[in-house]
């Protein structure tokens, strides 16, 4: 086992030979390629070599930035935590690793007594002795459950995290418009005491449960779980069917439940369920279609193939399954539905296996909602999958999301700035790759609307993913979301109706429903719609201060105080906190929690300090703090168009400019 791993570009060789004398010097064991003997396989050695090194660094340089073999490197070095990174060249890094402490050593020579060059050096050898440790068993599993978001930024110090993830997020955490279709929905499933039944579902309703894991191994989760992932999206591409989103569809992973009584909740009248078992170098996926209303099964077959002809599993299981439910769906496919593509021709997809399985790795990090270091991971595996193919478009529209949540995370604002051009490049480059991949639009307009604050350039975009979406329900509900905020209220009642039908038991669409009514001053409908988002997730961000400024404005105060205080999010509770003190008289108190909420949150808090100062009355103010959020392009200026707490700004000429300005009107 190498003590160091050196990773370089071959044009920096004179550079990196400084760097591996040095170590030697120190008495270290050093790997770099010019240690490779004659005849060794050069990828096999040096595989073994990054992955068994207790410390990889990476010399940064215009060169080595730009190629992919050191970028591969440092990508495992971060995922396995032995990255110890030095600039040898002032550079432009990869975004992912502009959040990583990295020396400045671009003038050092060889000099072993250097100040910065022995500071570089004691963080070497901390990393080895962690190493050390790691491997011995004496510290934590690095499989560990990752800490909560507000412990990741308060250790960080990253000042503009905290409210990100819950002000952009498209589906699962944004906000959604509840129109008179939706509500009668809602009414309906009340009445019923759940979803739709199977019995009353329309027959060309399927839900696609998540795939057993048989491999025996829980870290193989993700590949079962993201093979039934891609399986419900290439069915969702048939606007013959209508597929059940993975949210809901994921609430029966345990199986606790008969075949019935999963499809009655689901309002679904057939269940595709599996498993699937990966060994070696194969993978066999055991496939069931199930009538809902008799839970007999319509349809089962195995799939055994090599691991590398894994993307023809998936297209066949969706084919058969089409075939296995025309004959039984009422309303037979249009001429306009797209048929089930062959392997490997699914719009964004990839031919590397390598590449595929980074991609559901990254997924499953992102889609956890840890925030901070989770998506930084995840952002590390759709690097590693775009290292293996550059032209997998799925792998960019979600390295686009990562980055688009992550931005703000950075340690500065250029890093910042960085990010977020670097997350609508990204999207763009998924459209550009695969013209009829809905997904790649969905990111794209997600990017340019919510960190880049373009309303108008996102618009075309979020209308071409409808196009090709429509039987995607993240999908639907990104553009639902989009609507709702732009004014486009009767669009984004239809689309939301919609996406609710195939995601029925997902809390976030009960806490938008919530919202939407906030925002259209509905603040008694409002409040049944918060409650039944948070029975189902007690824990959920932002529907207690949502459910907090309702009541605030239907003058229930007392029961106000209690929500926003039950409100985990402080970027979100404080505000509230603070704009009820001074409705009550309470002036200093008002100020407290103000003053903490700056001190908190920093610039990410600034479309927050403007609500409390336009709910405060100190208009001038809060349309200042507004233009400052603009100029750091704070995301949280999405909902301006129809927050009430704004309203007193409406006649404003700083506040319409602003609106005109993000194109909103």
């Amino acid at each position: 086992m190498p003590d160091i791993f050196l990773s370089y570009n071959r044009e920096d060789q004179a550079k990196a030979r400084l760097f591996a004398d040095a170590f030697a010097a120190e008495g270290f064991q050093v790997w770099w390629d010019t240690t490779l003997r004659a005849g060794e396989a050069y990828d096999e050695v040096t595989e073994r070599a990054l992955r068994e090194a207790g410390a990889v660094v990476v010399l940064w340089s215009k060169k080595s930035a730009a190629s992919r073999w050191v970028r591969a490197e440092a990508t495992v070095a971060h995922r396995q935590k032995t990255l110890v990174p030095a600039m040898i060249e002032a550079c432009e890094r990869p975004i992912m690793f502009e959040l990583t402490q990295t020396a400045e050593l671009g003038h050092w020579a060889g000099d072993r007594t250097d100040p910065i060059w022995r500071a570089f050096l004691a963080d070497v050898r901390q990393h080895l002795t962690n190493r050390s440790h790691e491997v011995q068993g004496t510290t934590s599993n690095p499989f560990r459950e990752e800490p909560g978001i507000q412990e990741i930024y308060l250790a960080t110090q990253s000042k503009q995290s905290l409210n990100r993830r819950t002000l952009i997020g498209g589906g699962a955490a944004g906000i959604s418009l509840l129109g008179t279709g939706l509500i009668w929905w809602l009414n309906r499933k009340d009445q019923q005491g759940g979803a739709m039944g199977s019995k009353g579902a329309e027959d060309n309703r399927v839900a696609v449960l998540p795939f057993l894991n048989l491999s025996g191994d829980p870290k193989q989760d993700y590949f079962a779980d993201g093979l039934s992932a891609e399986v419900r999206a290439e069915l969702a591409r048939n606007s013959a069917l209508q597929v059940a989103a993975q949210t809901s569809s994921a609430a029966f992973k345990e199986r606790a439940q008969t075949a019935k009584e999963m499809a009655d909740k689901l309002g679904v009248a057939y269940l595709l369920d599996g498993n699937a078992r990966k060994a070696d170098s194969l993978v066999r996926v055991n496939a069931e279609l199930i009538d809902g209303k008799t839970g007999f099964s319509l349809w089962t077959q195995t799939f055994e193939r090599p691991i590398d002809n894994v993307f023809a599993v998936q297209s066949e299981i969706a084919a058969s399954v089409t075939t296995a439910l025309v004959d039984r769906v009422a309303r037979q496919a249009s001429e306009k539905a797209p048929p089930t593509k062959a392997s490997g021709s699914s719009p964004g997809g990839t031919q590397n296996v390598a590449a595929f399985e980074h991609k559901l790795k990254g997924r499953a990090l992102f889609e956890s909602a840890l925030g901070g270091q989770t998506d930084l991971d995840a952002l590390s595996e759709f690097d590693a999958a775009l290292a293996l193919d550059p032209n997998y478009a799925a792998a960019h529209a979600w390295r686009s999301r990562t980055l688009s949540v992550l931005y703000g995370q950075s340690v500065s604002p250029n890093a910042a700035e960085k990010m977020r051009l670097d997350a609508i490049a990204a999207g763009r480059k998924a459209v550009a790759l695969a013209p009829d991949f809905a997904d790649g639009y969905s990111a794209l307009g997600f990017s340019l609307f919510n960190v880049g604050l373009d309303v108008k350039a996102a618009k075309p975009i979020f209308e071409q993913s409808i196009n090709y979406g429509r039987g995607d329900g993240d999908v639907l509900t990104g553009f639902a979301v989009f609507c709702a905020r732009t004014g486009r209220a009767d669009e984004a009642a239809a689309t939301i109706a919609r996406a609710t039908t195939l995601d029925p038991l997902n809390p976030t669409v009960y806490r938008s429903a919530g919202t939407i009514a906030l925002l259209a001053r509905r603040y008694g409908e409002a409040l049944p719609l918060f409650e039944r988002a948070l029975s189902m997730n007690p824990k959920m961000s932002v529907a207690h201060s949502f459910r907090g400024t309702a009541l605030m404005l239907l003058d229930r105060q007392a029961e106000a105080r209690t929500a926003f205080e039950a409100e985990p999010n402080r970027v979100f509770a404080l505000p509230g906190l603070a704009i009820l003190d001074h409705l009550a008289g309470k002036k200093l108190e008002a100020q407290a929690h103000l003053e903490k909420l700056v001190r908190e949150a920093g610039d990410s808090g600034l479309y927050q300090q403007a609500q409390v100062f336009a709910m405060w009355g100190e208009l001038d103010r809060a349309v200042a703090q507004l233009e400052r959020a603009y100029q750091v392009k704070d995301a949280g200026l999405a909902n301006l168009f129809t927050d009430p707490l704004l309203d007193k700004l409406k006649l404003n000429a700083a506040y319409q400019r602003l609106v005109s300005n993000i194109g909103f009107v």
